[in-house]
């Protein structure tokens, strides 16, 4: 008859478990260490924050462009201009070409603020993510976690005392989460709209400014109001041939005009397609997958942890 000894094969397969994880173990505790001393530091929190400054000044600015075209297309759109061309009288309406254009500048501009409001939020989060109390948590429950991990190390621990473990383990990868996610995410996003989307801003905002000017430039609001105030005198002869040739010369100039105008409405409308872009982007889909790819990063180095 044989008897079969299962206490010395329980305690060998614990002690051979301990082992086998003990690199793993160290590896854990030493990038817990590190998190935990880069939570206690501010440089980060610093330099997120003056990438976050850039991000909304570039967004204000934009926002206020996209106002001010927004009114200049509205006073264009408001002007007639009234021409008699060989005595035959014609009445102008250059605003009518910006109608697309002020449609999408509206629209444009809703988009800015949805920008902005989302940056809004982003401050609030990285606020949230520097408060000492934040900090002192990630501290105090990272000590905690790895004192619990050397203590499970050993073979035969309780389970209860693993479970402790896991459930803080839990709680301090959330805290870790709301601690870097934020910065994390708004540098990430910095570097990336410096590799592939500086350009595009640049070059859209620099057409849009210059349009604008061009837009004011070109509003015939004052050279009708002068051709009203002329027209109050009885003119002669001569003078109403010379009137006529003008306004004739006028309208040509003024159709020559309007088609430069529908060539830089044209225009406008891709840049501001293009800005659109690049503030969706950069407000809206970066700042969620960013957020995402740091949580699974998360997920897939404390796995077998929780």
């Amino acid at each position: 008859m044989t008897v079969v000894h299962t206490e010395p094969v329980e305690a060998q397969q614990n002690s051979t478990s301990g082992t086998r994880r003990g690199p793993r173990h160290w590896l854990l505790a030493g990038v817990l260490l590190l998190v935990v001393a880069v939570s206690s530091l501010t440089s980060v929190d610093r330099y997120a924050e003056g990438e976050y400054e850039s991000l909304f000044q570039r967004a204000f600015i934009t926002f206020a462009l996209a106002r001010t075209l927004n009114g200049v297309i509205s006073a264009v759109q408001g002007t007639e201009l009234a021409l008699q061309p060989a005595g035959v009288g014609v009445t102008l309406t250059p605003g009518e070409v910006l109608d697309p254009v002020n449609d999408l500048v509206e629209r444009f501009s809703w988009i800015m603020l949805g920008a902005t409001i989302s940056l809004g939020v982003q401050q609030v989060l990285l606020d949230v993510g520097q408060w000492w109390g934040v900090r002192l948590l990630v501290a105090l429950l990272g000590v905690a976690w790895l004192w619990l991990r050397l203590r499970g190390a050993a073979p035969g621990t309780e389970p209860g005392k693993r479970n402790a473990e896991k459930t803080l383990l839990r709680v301090l990868i959330v805290l870790l989460f709301i601690r870097f996610a934020v910065p994390v995410a708004i540098i990430a996003n910095e570097a990336l709209y410096h590799l592939f989307l500086e350009t595009r801003y640049v070059e859209s905002t620099q057409v849009i400014e210059a349009a604008g000017e061009e837009l004011e430039q070109q509003n015939p609001s004052g050279e009708a109001g002068a051709e009203d105030s002329a027209s109050v005198e009885e003119p002669g002869l001569l003078e109403s041939l010379g009137r006529g040739f003008g306004s004739t010369r006028e309208a040509l100039d003024f159709r020559q005009r309007l088609e430069a105008l529908q060539a830089r409405a044209a225009g406008l409308i891709e840049h501001l397609i293009q800005l659109s872009v690049v503030f969706i982007l950069q407000t809206g889909i970066l700042p969620l997958v960013f957020l995402w790819i740091f949580l699974q990063l998360f997920k897939q180095l404390f796995r077998r942890e929780i």
